[in-house]
């Protein structure tokens, strides 16, 4: 049954003022066509360095360039000879990054007879493994990879019964990238009618709870949905719509969602036409039981011909950015929406243009964001080259220290007869208890819980230092045995 279009447009009547950005130059990643420049995306590695990927759809290769401090290096071929990849400018290869592991994820061709595969590099993207066979089933498209911070590797993709019949989204696993991946497991699980089989999915994860985006076409009804896993991506228990705009289309968008995750909450952003332009939307959701929040269409009042696909979502907390592709009049621009204040009051006044030449075809963006940086790339089809260009957030209070302001985690009671309770332990993944001559005396990994309790019963009375150790910063409190 058909189902009634219902936009819920909550645009928040706050006012916020516009976020003041610092640009750096429009940059070129790669002008050489013999080397492509199709569907480039951009990750940052330690010590906030781009690293930009990219393909060649006509000669079916993968390219990766890393930032050298004055410009982009030489490119790195992270395809072997022989191997062909399917790249085209609505879906192509994809990369993550944790720290300095790089992985990408692409799928060979002719696609009935090719597999999913990963390469991976452990330093930061100046070399790169050989492939690692991910898939078992020849008949698969559209590989997306995320990196844990545990540092094992997953990949989700679509995959086919005979007869390209019943498409959905698969998820497998490596504990490296490097070892060989587990057998997938279906994602998608109880969607009505199937996966969209035209458009690319996205994998985000922290810790044990990995999240799949992907579109679903219930007899073209073309909505967004998410499937969560909180096993490490062994399972994924929890699949529903988070997609209030019901967009009913008869051919396929080629388009799908972007997301990001905060603790308990998701945020993603994608295109929808359900309005009769195509425009991009923002939305909430609980990562929990993906109970949905607010969603608006970021920019409802520009012109009817004007057109937004391919939008990609980037940040942390408050902080959120999203790039999308804009057309009029058959000239494309990129923008640039940006929020300190959370991703559901990303006000129009601090919408920026990306793209700089005002006769620019630029088309396909993407945006990462580290330590107040939003890193952008993006193609050029008339020069045939691939751009970056970063904003960086004036007067950013860093990662650390808007973290500690805002973490403040909690140790009590303290003093303590021996059983201390911890909490507001997100993002942290190791507990460590010192005397006061720097012996360890306690350590335990929390695997990201939010509250443990620890026991130090056994320890004599006095004075010790409590060590937090988390994904972003490490922080000390004294601990007082009775």
């Amino acid at each position: 049954m058909k189902k009634i279009f219902a936009l819920i447009l909550l645009i928040p009547s706050m006012c916020f003022a516009q976020i003041e950005l610092e640009w750096s130059e429009q940059l070129i990643v790669n002008e050489n066509a013999d080397l492509g420049y199709t569907r480039p995306k951009v990750v940052f590695t330690t010590n906030n360095i781009p690293v930009v990927m990219w393909s060649k759809k006509t000669n079916k290769e993968v390219f990766v360039s890393r930032w050298d401090g004055s410009s982009f290096g030489t490119p790195v071929k992270v395809t072997p000879e022989g191997l062909n990849v399917f790249a085209q400018d609505w879906a192509a290869p994809d990369m993550a990054v944790y720290g300095n592991k790089v992985v990408v994820a692409f799928a060979a061709v002719p696609e009935p007879s090719g597999l999913i595969y990963t390469v991976t590099s452990l330093d930061g993207g100046l070399t790169f493994s050989d492939t690692v066979r991910v898939s078992n089933n020849p008949v698969t498209r559209f590989p997306a990879v995320t990196v844990s911070p545990d540092l094992s590797v997953s990949v989700a993709f679509m995959e086919f019964e005979p007869n390209y019949l019943e498409p959905h989204y698969a998820v497998a696993t490596s504990s490296d990238g490097l070892q060989p991946y587990t057998s997938a497991v279906k994602a998608t699980g109880p969607a009505p009618g199937e996966a969209c089989d035209c458009c690319p999915a996205n994998i985000i994860t922290n810790g044990d709870k990995h999240v799949l985006f992907f579109r679903n076409n219930d007899n073209d009804l073309r909505d967004i949905w998410a499937s969560v896993s909180t096993d490490n991506g062994q399972s994924f228990a929890t699949v529903k719509d988070i997609d209030t705009t019901n967009w009913m289309i008869g051919a396929c968008p080629s388009s799908g969602p972007s997301g990001m995750l905060n603790d308990d909450s998701l945020f993603y952003t994608w295109m929808s036409g359900a309005s009769g332009n195509t425009r991009v939307m923002i939305g909430a959701a609980s990562s929990t039981d993906l109970s949905i929040g607010q969603h608006y269409m970021i920019t409802p009042d520009i012109a009817s011909n004007m057109s937004q696909n391919f939008p990609i979502i980037a940040g942390y907390r408050k902080n959120t950015g999203v790039v999308w592709e804009e057309n009029q009049s058959g000239v494309s621009t990129i923008k640039l929406a940006v929020s300190d204040a959370g991703v559901l009051s990303l006000p129009k006044d601090s919408i920026y243009l990306v793209s700089t030449n005002s006769n620019s075809f630029a088309k396909n963006p993407h945006v990462a964001f580290s330590n107040g940086v939003y890193h952008i790339t993006w193609q050029d089809i008339r020069s045939q080259s691939i751009y970056y260009r970063n904003a960086t957030i004036k007067n950013f209070l860093g990662i650390n220290e808007a973290l500690k302001a805002e973490k403040q985690i909690g140790v009590f009671p303290n003093p303590s007869d021996g059983i201390i309770h911890l909490d507001n332990l997100t993002n942290m993944n190791s507990i460590k208890v010192f005397n006061l001559t720097g012996q360890l005396v306690h350590e335990r990994q929390i695997n990201f819980e939010k509250t443990i309790s620890i026991d130090l019963s056994d320890l004599p009375k006095g004075t010790y230092i409590l060590e937090v150790r988390g994904v972003y910063f490490s922080e000390k409190q004294i601990l007082m045995k009775n």
